[in-house]
This record gives structure tokens, C-alpha cells and sequence, in this order.
């Protein structure tokens, strides 16, 4: 990440590292260099090369180009470095190496491919990849052999129109790429989200997620370490601000998780093979228990920040982090 992006979790991981005797180097991307041979492949930070003798582990932050250079590099650096030892006891840890290297961008969209396939609650989603499916006038997805392709389409647009495809209004619309809640929209009509998908560029339409609107205005956050959760902050919408990010100005305070909680972010990062990770949980009105909610997983961040978790929660996650990696030496 950038200097800007990254200085609270950098400069904390960075203090908490020097009253535990271990020393933190930073860098960027760019400042990496490989020499790819047959049997001794090697990585280079500013010149010096990468070894088990040298460094006890890596922590990364986001890579995030729009040539992918650098999540390749990143990736090439994990698979060189995981095949390195000194002596019997120690390799180069790679945190969150397991999912790096399944999902080089680990996206929304195929985030929820993979909550699905592993039982996990999402928020109900829809993707499109034309503007005609969004606004109702391609009758290509509907299935009614009966009908004219006239009625399909007044079917299908009045089913936009009326409730969006059964999601109801407010509709949320989020793109895949988005971060700390700066692509989330939200539309309480038909006439707004038009107004809307008419502006995108139609090869981009495929890239937003249009998802049921939850009235809670409020999120949990749980940040997961070495595959426990180690608490939970609650994130609030304040004033006429819809979106609970603390970036954004929402309200945090510490939230006591439930056994359940606990256990559902536990899962999000082990299937996502993530040895760190930032896991927000949305909470939505139980249909069948007054006063009740239910637990949906938005996202999982595995490079999330925590300034405001720990300051919300009392934890101190950057010892939490160089702790994880002293655990592998």
C-alpha cells in the first residue's frame, strides 16, 4: 500500500516488533528483483537477497495495480520463499500464503463463490452483465415458453421496476473492486438505480454486486489470527450516512461475539486459507424470532487495517501479528 495507506498498521506493527527484539523492514513492490534459475530460483528486496537465514517471516500489505504486476510478484515471492529452510526449524512464513496463492485477487464476486460452496450466509445477491438485464428489457434470462417476447418484456421490466428482481427497495449496489465502503450505493427507487446504470460503461457492468438492503445500519468487524478470533468491533452508521466503515466516519465500539460469530468468522478465514484477516458480519432481522438477527458474511478482507479496532476494542493486534510470526521461528 502506499505510505499514506499503510503508516498506522506499519508504524504499529513496527513498535510493538522492537519491544519483542525483532526488527521490521519495510517494503514496497516495486523495490523487488528476482533471479529465476533451474534449481535455485532467488528474491531480492533493494538489492539483498531473501533467505530463512535472514528473515523470519513476511506480512503483506494490498498489491493493488491495474496490471497485476505486483500481486504476480507477490506470489512468485511466496512460492520461492516456501521452499526455503535454515536448518531444521524455521522457513520463510508467508502470512495468508495459502489463499494468495489460490486467488491472486480475492474479489467480491468470487468471494461469494466461495461462502457458497462452504455453507456460509451471504446477503442475497444478484449479478448482471448487460444494462438490459439490469433495467429489465432483455427477456433472454427468463424461462416462459407460453408468453410473447412482448409480455416477457413488461415482466421482466416491471419485475426491476416493482421490487428488483424480488430484492425489494432500497436496493444496494457495490463494485467488486471496491474498498473501506467508497463503491457501496444505495437506491430507494427504480428511477434512481436507472439514472445510475445508465452511466456505467457497459463492459464494467459484470464488476457490481446489487445486493437486498438491510435496515440495521450497523456491522460487526472480527479480525481472525492464526485461526481464532481475537474480538469483535461494532461499526455504526452516523447520521444520514448509510455505510458503517470507520473511514467513512462510522461510530466503533467493542462488541462481545457470540459462540456462533466466533465460530462462522473462523470458517470464512479457514476456507479462504487467510492466517490474518478482517471478517465483517452483517446482521439482518430474523424472519421467524422477534427481536433476533441474523448473520450474514459481507466480505473478508485479508488485508485489513485495524486502527480502528484497536482502539475500539483495547486489543493490541500488532503484537498479535509479530507474535504469529515468532510462533514459526
Amino acid at each position: 500500500m502506499s505510505l499514506k495507506q499503510s503508516q498506522f498498521e506499519v508504524e504499529r506493527l513496527a513498535t510493538e516488533a522492537e519491544k519483542l527484539g525483532v526488527e521490521i523492514n519495510r517494503a514496497l513492490y516495486r523495490e523487488l528483483t528476482f533471479d529465476l534459475n533451474n534449481g535455485k530460483p532467488r528474491a531480492f528486496v533493494r538489492g539483498e537477497e531473501i533467505t530463512a537465514e535472514n528473515t523470519l517471516g513476511i506480512w503483506f500489505r494490498v498489491a493493488g495495480t491495474i496490471s497485476g504486476k505486483y500481486t504476480e510478484g507477490r506470489n512468485l515471492l511466496i512460492q520461492i520463499l516456501e521452499g526455503q529452510t535454515h536448518g531444521s526449524a524455521h522457513t520463510v512464513f508467508c502470512a495468508n500464503h495459502e489463499g494468495y496463492l489460490k486467488w491472486s485477487r480475492m474479489g467480491k464476486i468470487s468471494q461469494h463463490g466461495v461462502f457458497l460452496k462452504n455453507d456460509i450466509p451471504v446477503v442475497p445477491t444478484k449479478i448482471f452483465y448487460t444494462k438490459e438485464q439490469i433495467l429489465g428489457t432483455n427477456p433472454s434470462a427468463l424461462r416462459a415458453p407460453s408468453s410473447s417476447m412482448a409480455d416477457l418484456r413488461l415482466d421482466r421490466a416491471g419485475s426491476a421496476r416493482d421490487d428488483f428482481y424480488g430484492l425489494g427497495w432500497p436496493v444496494i449496489a457495490k463494485h467488486e473492486k471496491g474498498y473501506q465502503g467508497k463503491s457501496v450505493k444505495k437506491f430507494d427507487n427504480f428511477e434512481e438505480l436507472e439514472k445510475f446504470v445508465r452511466k456505467i460503461n457497459e463492459k464494467n457492468v459484470g464488476m457490481f454486486l446489487w445486493q437486498k438492503y438491510l435496515p440495521t445500519r450497523w456491522d460487526i468487524r472480527v479480525i481472525v489470527l492464526d485461526g481464532k478470533a481475537i474480538g469483535g468491533m461494532k461499526r455504526s452508521a452516523v447520521g444520514d450516512e448509510f455505510r458503517s466503515n470507520f473511514s467513512l466516519g462510522g461510530a466503533v465500539e467493542k462488541w462481545e461475539l457470540s459462540e456462533d460469530d466466533k465460530r462462522l468468522a473462523e470458517k470464512v478465514a479457514k476456507v479462504c486459507g487467510l492466517d490474518y484477516c478482517g471478517v465483517d458480519i452483517m446482521k439482518g432481522p430474523n424472519p421467524n424470532k422477534e427481536e433476533d438477527y441474523d448473520s450474514f458474511i459481507l466480505e473478508v478482507n485479508r488485508q485489513c487495517q485495524f486502527q480502528g479496532f484497536e482502539k475500539s476494542t483495547g486489543i493490541n493486534v500488532a503484537r498479535k501479528v509479530v507474535e504469529m510470526f515468532l510462533r514459526r521461528f
